[in-house]
């Protein structure tokens, strides 16, 4: 065994007589002990690989605490950057499921309303339909309805607007019953 294992057994001996202590740092500054005890195996690591750094003579617990909120330091930066992902995630599929249900709602809610709409019109009399087609459908004025169905251009205008009253009210009558 060289000079340089021998300081580098001696140095890592040091630092872990201050194991204690040093998780005890760890877990103050992190709050979760399985976490502290992850960044310590760290720092150990960190410890081996820079023990020629260590100087003879100063405080070994200082320069391991300096280790070991560095390394708390990259924890954390972790856990920040995988939270984040995780949530962003989360409020994707959140995001997701939400707009696929208020789809869901929404084509249930206007397949609902084309079918009042259709029980409604069912019961508007034959002359109404024909008001409503020619105006509807056909997108005929009032004065080419009331030509078409011998009819005076205030009746049409008076016709429709009865109509899409009574079609109306209906139609808000059947969804509050569905509701």
């Amino acid at each position: 065994m060289d000079g340089s294992d021998d300081k580098r057994d001696q140095v890592l001996k040091a630092a872990l007589e201050y194991r204690t202590e040093l998780v005890a740092y760890a877990r103050s500054l992190l709050g979760n002990y399985t976490a502290a005890d992850d960044v310590l195996q760290e720092a150990m690591l960190v410890v081996v690989k820079k023990y020629d750094q260590f100087q003879e003579g100063t405080s070994m617990l200082a320069w391991c605490r300096s280790i070991v909120r560095i390394e708390v330091l990259r924890a954390k930066q972790r856990y920040q950057r995988e939270r984040t992902l995780a949530e962003r995630l989360l409020d994707d599929a959140t995001d997701a499921a939400f707009e696929e249900f208020q789809t869901e709602k929404r084509h249930n809610e206007a397949e609902s309303w084309r079918d009042a709409l259709r029980r409604c019109l069912e019961r508007v009399p034959e002359r109404g339909h024909r008001v409503l087609q020619a105006r509807f459908t056909d997108e005929l004025s009032y004065q080419q309805i009331g030509e078409l169905l011998g009819m005076t251009i205030e009746a049409v205008r008076k016709s429709l607007f009865r109509i899409k009253r009574q079609v109306r009210s209906c139609v808000e009558s059947s969804l509050r019953a569905a509701e």
